[in-house]
């Protein structure tokens, strides 16, 4: 019964944050109040959130190059038959970049989101797309919720680049592995959001200066851009968990608590379960059937998260 009563509170509040603002660009955005106090509607905004998660953007363009390719060949024979150009190579070479970056503007309020599994996930054996895993469907995971409130609020088009953190995390050298994150930052960055520190199981002596080196760096090349750091939402650990904070209190950036979030998790509230049914980038459903990906969050999980970041999100426009 306890379940029931957090799922039915959990609903309204995705209802709440969808009539406040989460809307697909073009619809009408109702009047609402947050901790920023009260925001003035924009009804008659026509514009669209763009949400993309970098590291697929190879596999995309790939897919169109070879679309192409193959209707060319199919057309003559001939075409591509001899050996590669050089325009060939450059293009299958920046094919195994990491992605095309979404270039903020003055003219976008430019969101970029970090995360490890809760945020993106790569298509595999146990995950079905690119959005954060065990989420039903790619606009129940908190980033997309997150964009679309923005959206509401902005008076700008708002542009979003997902990026996976993950292999920060678990690189033998972070500091070296921050030089991967740097085309996605500028002047005109509007807002960071930091989801780390699940992955983290060895390496943990550098910590204290691994994550002060990460906040660093995109406070250099993101100056003007809001940066919040989320406490971690699965499995915690006390020691990265103080790196992390530190990290904050040195570079001026807002640590965002989740007990509250962990307090219910621990109770099977904002829990994915085994069996659950969710939407993969194919367009078919698929059931959870992998224990690590059923302990992720669940929709209602994912619109807490996505509630923590607005409830610290300032906006000036």
């Amino acid at each position: 019964m306890r379940r029931k009563n957090w799922k039915q509170v959990s609903a309204a509040v995705v209802m709440a944050i969808m009539l406040a603002g989460c809307g697909n660009g073009g619809k009408s955005v109702q009047k609402q109040e947050t901790s920023q106090g009260e925001v003035n509607p924009k009804e008659e905004m026509q514009k669209g959130s763009e949400v993309r998660a970098s590291f697929v953007e190879k596999n995309k363009d790939k897919k169109a190059k070879d679309s192409k390719d193959e209707k060319e060949k199919e057309a003559d024979p001939q075409v591509n038959a001899g050996t590669e150009t050089e325009s060939e190579i450059k293009g299958e070479e920046e094919l195994r970049g990491d992605g095309v970056a979404i270039i903020a503007t003055e003219e976008n309020f430019d969101y970029v989101a970090l995360g490890n599994s809760v945020t993106c996930n790569e298509i595999s054996e146990l995950w079905w797309s690119n959005w954060g895993m065990a989420a039903t469907t790619e606009e129940n995971d908190y980033v997309h919720i997150v964009s679309r409130w923005l959206e509401g609020q902005s008076a700008k088009p708002v542009t979003t680049t997902v990026l996976d953190i993950k292999k920060w995390e678990v690189a033998p050298d972070r500091n070296a592995a921050l030089d991967d994150y740097d085309k996605y930052f500028n002047e005109h960055t509007d807002l960071v959001t930091l989801q780390t520190g699940e992955n983290i199981t060895e390496g943990k002596e550098t910590l204290g200066t691994d994550y002060p080196a990460l906040v660093k760096r995109i406070r250099e090349k993101a100056p003007n851009a809001q940066i919040l750091m989320l406490g971690e939402v699965l499995w915690p650990k006390d020691d990265i968990e103080a790196a992390k904070h530190a990290a904050c209190d040195q570079n001026g950036i807002t640590f965002i608590d989740v007990s509250d979030f962990l307090a219910a998790y621990e109770e099977d509230t904002f829990r994915s379960s085994l069996g659950t049914q969710v939407y993969g980038a194919d367009g078919n459903l698929h059931a959870i059937d992998n224990e690590v990906v059923a302990a992720h969050p669940d929709d209602e999980g994912m619109a807490n998260i996505a509630q923590h970041f607005i409830d610290n999100i300032i906006l000036t426009n």
